[in-house]
């Protein structure tokens, strides 16, 4: 079956499947890009980003809901995205023995991602769970100038 195949053929396939492929990774993952080289407007049509960009309301949008209430809501999907991985590293810490210099350090990290909670409701509570967390897993007693150490570093 192959014997009818001169090498020219094959290579020839080769480079043009090899060329179709990353054609349409490029077309796949690069839309953007694709649209600024021809801006002839086809990309728009039955585009999933826009639909999804014309959907969600900005925080900056004066709304039925108001501004408090998105930034109330904005606040509370942080402080649970802050919760979830606090949790997630003292699940981690059950199985290795604690430092406390290291485990402060470690949550000073995590919380340096969520720097609108320092000035939240919500910081109470999650100082509140990091004393708890660390007194009951790691069997560390942190003060309350480590807890605030924790926060401001």
């Amino acid at each position: 079956m192959f014997s009818n195949i001169s090498w020219q053929q094959y290579w020839t396939s080769v480079v043009v499947i090899t060329l179709a492929y990353y054609l349409v990774i490029y077309l796949l993952y690069f839309r953007k890009g694709f649209a600024l080289l021809f801006p002839s407007g086809l990309h728009e049509y039955n585009s999933p980003l826009k639909e999804k960009e014309e959907s969600q309301p900005s925080l900056f949008e004066n709304d039925s809901l108001g501004f408090k209430q998105l930034t109330e809501n904005n606040e509370e999907h942080i402080a649970y995205a802050c919760m979830d991985e606090l949790n997630a590293f003292f699940e981690n810490q059950k199985s290795s023995k604690a430092v406390k210099s290291e485990v402060m350090y470690a949550l000073y990290g995590i919380l340096q991602k969520y720097p609108s909670l320092r000035n939240c409701d919500y910081k109470e509570s999650i100082t509140n769970v990091i004393a708890l967390q660390c007194e009951n897993i790691c069997s560390i007693h942190l003060s309350a100038e480590d807890l605030k150490g924790v926060w401001f570093g």
